[in-house]
């Protein structure tokens, strides 16, 4: 691993695969959602930019990179703006060429920027039409309830309906600066021919300073249950909570203990709840962190009907799990198949370019390797394991799509159908 910078400043984290048929190659803000002053103006720049012509060329970003042989997109997240794309590798400079002169460009078209706010407007909508999907929203309401952490990450429909092709424009002034631009690369390209190439591009033409964004507030955690309605077919059950920041040496722990808890088929709520019960097919386990913050979330689709049995089964397996506790021969299960996806997902150089770009420009850890997490993976120990359930399922967050609203008792309060002993001890602040 490296890190050159270019003449300005910029960062260029380089992952050299000598040999390797596939370069990814990525193009980096470290602003999203929960930065924005106009919320979904990330999201429908991210959509705009792959679509316009950049000043100098004669084709759409995304046609110039398909011709190029590449499967190249972008995504938005609470943290972060990215455009990559995964190509042959004697294609990875003219792409990457191609992803710097996108990021930089400000020229927006009213008619470009109106096609694509109906293309997000119906994106929008057909995740707000699938439970599996926009319970995720619902999650992140209620855990970051008031919040721009909380905001949906691509806006509402009414949010895009306000956009102007002056908002994309203004976003990339303030945002697009040396001091808040990166370049990501994992393949067979060498680092100085990179940093030669960038350096006589718009990303090495940058003037230096740092964004104009409102200044980041650190997330306040909030719990409770969250339900959305819909006439469907399938509910989205989310059942989680507040965790750890990408840079917190306690993340590989809380990793481990959703493995125990939602990974592998012997998992606890796997076990009970899919393989016994026959309630989900589809369940699984998550720790995300953030730059200030981390949620831990299990995710599981059921029908409308089982949707609060399964809110309750799952409250009860956690309270179980966090008052058994696990066993060193347990934990070691756990930690080595933590360890071992870790790796899977980083033989693919799209995977390791998103990860290497989280931890080492999100989370500003520079030093941060596949390798390194994997070894902190495999030091993980029933009493680490232990300490992260205390603080992570002391309090939960509980949110549902899908089947009718929760119901309430005569005093008006919702039902807690995920216990009373999940809410005895305070989450990690």
């Amino acid at each position: 691993m490296s890190g050159p910078t270019l003449r300005n400043g910029v960062p260029v984290q380089v992952r050299r695969r000598p040999g390797a048929d596939v370069t990814t190659v990525s193009v980096w803000v470290p602003l999203g959602s929960r930065h924005e002053r106009a919320p979904g103006v990330t999201h429908l720049l991210e959509h705009v930019l792959m679509q316009a012509t950049p000043p100098g060329h004669r084709q759409r970003v995304i046609d110039e990179l398909e011709a190029l042989g590449a499967e190249a997109n972008a995504l938005t997240a609470r943290d972060h703006l990215v455009l990559h794309a995964r190509v042959p590798t004697p294609e990875a400079l003219p792409a990457l060429r191609v992803l710097a002169d996108s990021l930089v460009n400000t020229d927006f078209p009213d008619e470009l920027v109106e096609a694509e706010r109906r293309v997000v407007d119906e994106e929008l909508r057909l995740a707000a039409a699938d439970p599996s999907d926009i319970v995720h929203d619902m999650f992140f309401a209620t855990a970051f309830a008031g919040q721009p952490m909380g905001r949906p990450v691509g806006g509402t429909p009414d949010d895009v309906a306000r956009l102007t092709a002056a908002d994309l424009t203004d976003w990339s002034a303030r945002n697009v600066r040396a001091g808040s631009v990166a370049a990501v690369v994992c393949g067979d390209v060498e680092p100085d021919v990179l940093v030669d190439v960038l350096d006589r591009g718009p990303l090495g033409a940058l003037p230096a300073g740092s964004p104009e964004s409102e200044s980041e507030v650190r997330p306040t955690p909030t719990f409770g249950r969250g339900d959305l309605a819909l006439n469907s077919d399938t509910a989205g059950v989310v059942v989680g909570g507040h965790a750890f920041a990408l840079a917190d040496h306690r993340l590989p722990a809380a990793e481990v203990l959703i493995e125990l808890l939602a990974g592998a088929n012997s998992s606890v709520l796997h076990e009970e709840i899919r393989s016994r019960r026959g309630l989900s097919y589809d369940l699984w386990g998550a720790a995300t962190g953030y730059r200030d913050a981390g949620v831990w979330r299990i995710g599981m689709s059921t029908a409308p009907e089982h949707r609060d049995a399964v809110v309750h089964l799952a409250g009860e397996l956690l309270s179980g799990a966090l008052a058994a506790g696990f066993t060193e021969e347990q934990v070691a299960l756990a930690r080595r198949r933590s360890a071992a996806l870790l790796q899977l997902d980083a033989e693919s150089s799209l995977d390791e370019v998103l990860r290497l770009g989280q931890h080492r420009l999100i989370g500003q850890n520079p030093s941060w390797t596949p390798r390194g997490h994997a070894e902190a993976l495999l030091r993980v120990d029933a009493a680490d394991v232990a300490e992260c359930a205390r603080l992570m399922l002391g309090r939960v967050v509980v949110a549902t799509a899908g089947g009718s609203v929760t119901k309430v008792d005569r005093d008006g309060r919702e039902e807690e159908p995920w216990t009373v002993t999940l809410s005895r001890a305070a989450g990690p602040r």
